[in-house]
């Protein structure tokens, strides 16, 4: 079994190689130590300079930030003014209104497209600056309307004021009218009404100054070829019928000439007619209707009682039977008589 002595002296090495080896430690010490400070220093300066590039970064983006925050505001500012200008121009009617409507959402979206340029870092001014030129000019264009409304308006206001003026004067005219119209009634109505009573009073004016009859005298008469007359009641010798009366006195109507129709009806209801020796044609005022009469007898009448007599002379063709006379003046009927004639010749 070996055994070792620690404390047995080690031999020492020779002086000149055991500083050799020392230096050479130390220059490789120092060496990577210049190397690790180098290093570090590097490492230092980049750390440095990456920190200060990413505060600038960062300091740059704040900065962008806020100026993009400045410049959504500066627009959001310059588009409520726009707006608020514009809606302040409403109210006066439905279509100036619409056209407002029109020109803000117009302007609405240029705000969009500016908000997007701003949010895109692109130049906006111009956008912007084309915004408020828009907004005057909208504004330009209402106040041009406005006064062309205003326009519309007075004219609209003077045509209602000569609407109202010419329906007033319509008014009173009808209204006149009405009263002219009521009051021409009324005349016609009186009028009517006193034509009535004066023809009612002219009528029995008319009437009262018919004369009457009071009696009759009629002689049915044969004529011999001397021309002397002899009373017959035989109808086969009968020639011709004298029909006289008596009439009233009336002073209502005027003096003079007066007509009286004499009708004769022979017993078959049928008048006695000939043109030739008399008959004609007169009025029954009464009856309001024509009628044919056989002859006529007329006299100079002083408004006293006066006889006349008027002569029917057909020659022959006198029938059996009763006959009926109607005597007739100023149309109306004054008298009626009657008279028979036999059968036979004997």
């Amino acid at each position: 079994m070996s055994t070792t002595n620690f404390n047995q002296p080690t031999t020492p090495a020779p002086f000149g190689s055991g500083s050799s080896n020392n230096n050479d430690g130390q220059k490789r010490l120092l060496t990577i130590a210049g190397i690790a400070i180098a290093l570090l220093l590097g490492t230092t300066i980049y750390l440095a300079v990456g920190k200060y590039k990413t505060g600038q970064e960062l300091e740059t983006l704040e900065m962008n930030f806020e100026q993009q925050k400045a410049a959504l505001a500066d627009v959001e500012s310059k588009y409520n003014t726009a707006v608020a200008e514009l809606e302040q121009q409403k109210g006066i009617n439905a279509e100036l209104d619409a056209k407002i409507n029109e020109q803000i959402n117009q302007l609405t979206s240029q705000k969009t497209q500016i908000d997007q340029l701003i949010r895109d870092k692109k130049d906006y001014r111009n956008a912007l600056t084309s915004l408020q030129a828009k907004q005057k000019e909208y504004i330009a264009e209402i106040e041009t309307l406005k006064q062309q409304v205003g326009i519309l308006t007075e004219n609209n206001q003077q045509l209602t004021s000569q609407n109202q003026e010419l329906s007033t004067n319509l008014t009173q005219t009808q209204t006149e009218l009405q009263a002219t119209s009521q009051a021409k009634a009324e005349l016609i109505s009186a009028k009517t009404q006193l034509e009535g009573e004066k023809a009612v009073l002219s009528k029995k004016a008319d009437r009262g100054s018919a004369i009457d009859i009071t009696k009759f005298d009629i002689k049915t008469l044969a004529v011999g070829s001397s021309g002397k007359e002899k009373e017959k009641s035989k109808a086969k010798k009968v020639d011709k019928v004298k029909i006289c009366f008596t009439t009233e006195a009336n002073e209502v109507t005027d003096a003079g000439e007066e007509t009286f129709h004499i009708i004769v009806i022979d017993p078959k209801g049928e008048p006695l007619l000939n043109d030739a020796l008399g008959s004609g044609v007169s009025t029954d005022k009464k009856a309001s209707s024509d009628f044919r009469f056989t002859t006529v007898a007329k006299v100079n009448y002083q408004n006293s009682e006066t006889n006349v007599c008027g002569d029917w002379n057909p020659g022959a063709n006198w029938i059996a039977g009763q006959y009926k006379v109607e005597v007739y003046n100023k149309g109306y009927r004054v008298g009626t008589s009657s008279f028979n004639l036999k059968k036979g010749l004997f």
